[in-house]
Formats: C-alpha cells, structure tokens, sequence
C-alpha cells in the first residue's frame, strides 16, 4: 500500500530563478549556440491532482509539446502544469525545446505502469526517456523493493532520474523514491524541506544532493528546475563526441551537477571527512554555468604521465580490488586556484539475482574513497583533504581556501573491481598581484625576501638597468619563515638590483 502527496500547489513562474542558477549568464555567453533541451525525451510522473495527472496541453507554455498518456486517459493536473512550465515552458523553463513527453500517474508508475512493484514474475519496464521528474512524494510498505526497483532502471537504461523531498523543514526523508542511491534529490535554497539521513537501506546517507530556486521555493518547481539543467547538458554532449560518456550515464549529469554547486550563499554550508555533504544543502545550489563549463572542459582521464587541466570530467572502470588512480593538475606558478570543488559518485548495481521466471532485485555497494594531494612530478606526497565516506555513493571535497601555485592529486579508490564512477572538478584560476621584493641590511649581508605565495620564482640579481641588461639568477636554496622566501646575500659592492623570474 503507497500513499502518495504532491509537494506543492499550483503558482506563478518566478522570473528570477533562471539568474540564481547561472542560466541568464549561460544564455547570455552563448547566445543562439546555448543548449534549449533539443531532443532530449523525458518522463513526468505525478499524482492524481485535480482529476488528472497531465499538463494543460492549451497551456500557451506547452503548445506544441507531444504527451504521451502512460497511465491512460487524464484531466489537467495544474500541480502537473507548473511542474511543466518550470522544466520545460517555451519562455518559462529550463529546457524549452523539449518536445516529448511521457506522462505517468505516480501509483500506476510504481505498479503496472512501469517499475512493477509487488510483482515477482516482472522486471521493470524499460525507460526510453532520458530524463525522468519526480515531484511528488509518498511512503510505502514496500519502499525498499520500489526504491532498489528504481535504481535497477537507472543502472540499466542511463537515464537521469529527479527526485524532490517533501516541503517543511522536517527530518524524515520521504520513503518514495528519495532513499534511491542513483537518483538525484532535490531541496531548497530556503532549507525548508525534509532533510538528514535515509532510514532504511543503508541508513544515515545525506539527502538532499542539491538545492534548486523556484517558486516560493517549493520542492516540486525545484525538481522540474534540475531537470531542465540535466536536459541541457544531454543535448550539449549529443552535440560532442567527445562527451558521449556524458549521453548514456546517469553518473556523469550527476556529477556535473554536484560539482557545479554554489556553496557560497549558504554561510552554515559543512562538509567533513566522514560526511561529503552539507545535511541541509547537499552539494550547494545549482548553478547549470558551472556544470556546461565543466562539462565542455572534457573528458580527462586519469594518468600516470599526463596532467588534466583544472576543469573537467571522467567516467571510468574501477580495475583490481583495494587500488586507485590518480588525476594530477597543476596550479600555475602566480596563480591561486579558488572554489576548488570535487565530486566522485556511482551508481549501486541493483542486479537481477534470479534472471527469467523471477524478479529478484539484489544489491552490490561499492566503496569509493577521495582524496586531495600536494603531489612532486606524478607522486602523490602530503595529504590536504579526504572524503571518505562508507555509507554514500557520493564522496566530496570542497577546498576552502585557494590552492597555491604548484601540482596536487585528486585520488579515486575503492574496494571492488569492474564498477563505473563518474569524477568531475571545478576551480576557479584567480592571477595574483606581481611579488614584491623586499630588500634589508643584516650584519654583513643583504636579506632579500619575498611572499610565501610567489612560490617557484627564481631570484634575479643585475648590476644595471641600462641599454641590453643582463640578468644573473641568484641560485636556492631560499629559507623561509611563516610569511616570506629570503635568502642573505654578500653585501654588494656596487649597486644592484634583484627581480623574481617566473619558470
């Protein structure tokens, strides 16, 4: 027996959202090149509300949208309607060039419908959609079947599955379908929706996994805005080659989304080694500019030989058991690297344990472990931070203050083989103001000296500054102290002047 609620009501589009996501500065940088949702299918499942459970098909926002009736004839849900314009409204959504969708009536999706819950002889259907939107709630008997059942799909077919929480800040996580492991879930810039950990398949997991502006801030627009966010990075990596793990793993939109996540308007915003996200904002805010800009930086792959540049993505195989890879990148000497931003995640392999007469959903949990390290060539060497988590499928680390110039590691790891994990990162290259030198008689020297954050800088020396001058490099080792370099130096006999070379 389910029982099942929508998470609001019917409202007005709230213009400012698409600025708050970084969708207004997408748009504005790309101009007609931007992605709309083009191509991308989708499934919108709702409750019964208002005798139906499908959009208005005259909404001026939704003509020419193609609904395809899964769960038989319908009214107009207006739950339904705004949850539509939100995702995809010609003017009002995030995605408005999606065109098909599949509609669904949350109880017959759960049973007959598609994920064929409390029947043992089926399988769930198979997802043909890309995308699918679940803004509404609800709890369940059977909420571990559904949930493992959802995640079976996600496995299976790649698609990208949206999930909203409950409205109220309460702190039990709604049964269906929000203590999935694959889906993403959704709450509020406000905080007001249920949060903290799962209670039953693994307890304790962090929900949400991210946080999304829209109306009065109400769950179900919220959910419909991260779809439409998903629905642009699908068409930009149909669009790519390049970006084709991108196109059929659900891993990698969920970690461009994550890893894209503004933090910085939330002051109480924490992470720590044990737990990768914030229990009340998941990763942060949505923000669809950071993702795209990660997203098209490529796919990196991890090496041994090779840099990845400072934006970026993977999707790879875990090979061996207890091992791990590393990815390095360097921070350029007279740079910082700020609002550093990493994100590791997989799906849990939800397998058929009793292929043909019988359905029977088993579980297989990787362990994934991340870590941020100083590294000298392509060895990892000191330790800067680590999220290890054993209960989520999500690890995460946010670098608060920025990375000096030099070259660091992110390190996957993990404890099963022949398991996919999806890896994205973002930090923000900011150039420092030129060093300055600071030059002091001490005895029988000159103490040259210059800030701790000009690190890799050969010291210069000439003897004029006139006509061809030549500069002689004044070789280390440097001291330091806790704020500068320095290095004494003999006390010239003639006048000279000192400069910091760049390598």
């Amino acid at each position: 027996m389910a029982v099942l609620l929508s998470l609001a009501t019917v409202v007005t589009v709230r213009a400012g959202y698409k600025e708050e996501i970084g969708l207004t500065a997408l748009l504005q940088e790309l101009g007609a090149a931007a992605p709309t949702g083009t191509n991308v299918t989708v499934s919108q499942v709702e409750i019964l509300n208002g005798g139906g459970y499908v959009a208005d098909t005259s909404d001026p926002e939704l003509i020419g949208k193609t609904f395809n009736l899964k769960s038989g004839a319908s009214g107009v849900s207006y739950h339904a309607n705004s949850v539509a314009r939100y995702f995809y409204g010609t003017s009002t959504g995030v995605a408005p060039a999606v065109r098909t969708i599949d509609a669904y009536e949350a109880g017959n999706f759960l049973g007959a419908g598609f994920l064929n819950a409390g029947n043992p002889l089926l399988a769930p259907a198979v997802e043909a959609r890309r995308i699918q939107n679940h803004s509404w709630g609800g709890s369940s008997s059977s909420a571990q079947e559904i949930n493992r059942r959802l995640d079976f799909t996600i496995k299976r077919d790649g698609f990208v599955a949206v999930i909203g929480l409950n409205n109220g800040s309460g702190t039990t996580v709604p049964d269906l379908l929000a203590h999935s492991y694959n889906g993403i879930s959704v709450g509020v810039p406000s905080g007001e929706h249920s949060r903290g950990g799962t209670l039953f398949d693994t307890a304790g997991r962090i929900k949400p996994e991210i946080v999304a502006p829209s109306a009065d801030y109400s769950v179900s627009y919220s959910a419909a805005v991260v779809s439409g966010a998903a629905a642009l990075l699908l068409q930009t990596a149909d669009q790519d080659s390049a970006l084709g793990n991108a196109r059929t793993n659900s891993e990698v939109i969920k970690a461009l989304l994550m890893a894209g996540a503004v933090k910085s308007i939330f002051p109480t915003w924490t992470r720590t080694t044990n737990q990768p996200l914030d229990a009340v904002y998941g990763a942060g805010q949505l923000n669809i500019y950071n993702s795209y800009k990660i997203l098209t930086a490529g796919k990196q792959p991890a090496s041994s030989t090779n840099t990845v540049g400072t934006k970026g993505w993977d999707f790879a195989t875990t090979a061996g058991t207890s091992a791990s890879t590393n990815y390095f990148f360097d921070v350029p000497v007279g740079h910082a690297l700020s609002n550093v931003s990493v994100i590791v995640t997989w799906n849990r392999n939800v397998y058929d344990a009793s292929p043909g007469p019988m359905f029977d959903p088993q579980v297989v949990f990787a362990n994934l472990d991340l870590r941020l390290y100083t590294a000298t060539n392509f060895t990892p060497v000191n330790l800067l931070d680590a999220s290890v988590s054993t209960l989520d499928n999500v690890e995460h680390i946010h670098v608060t203050n920025p990375l000096a110039g030099g070259r660091y590691a992110m390190q996957v790891s993990w404890d099963l083989a022949s398991h996919d994990y999806a890896l994205a990162w973002s930090g923000t290259l900011v150039a420092l103001p030129p060093p300055v030198l600071s030059v002091a008689r001490s005895n029988d020297a000159v103490v040259v000296s210059w800030p701790l954050t000009a690190a890799g800088f050969t010291l210069q020396a000439a003897t004029n500054l006139n006509g061809s001058v030549t500069w002689t490099s004044v070789p280390p080792p440097y001291q330091t102290n806790t704020d500068n370099y320095f290095i004494p130096v003999p006390e010239p006999t003639e006048q000279k002047y000192y400069r910091l070379q760049a390598p």
